[in-house]
């Protein structure tokens, strides 16, 4: 779909279209993997269309075309936290300088 054409949707059409294409991206993944997909261009192509549709709800959401709370939702659809394991932190590092004897 046309970068043009998204700008014409508003901020809940545009979230159900990339939830929608997020499916089907899934969908050929998994037809992929049971090797029923012939068209594996479908890949790239989705995720495309999903980068697009995202970034004119970002521009959008920063503009300030929809209402505050609508903002915040948005926002938290967008910027949902991601799920990390917690990384290690750094030891430190003893001395291993020999004591000279005088």
């Amino acid at each position: 779909m046309d970068a043009k054409e998204l700008r014409t949707l508003g901020v809940d059409e545009l979230r159900a279209r990339c939830r929608q294409w997020g499916e089907e991206l899934f969908r050929a993944r998994f037809q992929a993997r049971t090797a029923e997909a012939k068209d594996t261009s479908i890949f790239k192509k989705l995720r495309k269309d999903i980068a697009r549709a995202q970034t004119i709800l970002n521009e959008k959401i920063k503009a300030g075309d929809v209402g505050a709370k609508t903002v915040v939702a948005a926002k938290a659809d967008v910027e949902a936290p991601q799920d990390k394991p917690a990384t290690k932190k750094a030891t430190a590092k003893k001395s291993s300088a020999k004591k000279i004897k005088e």
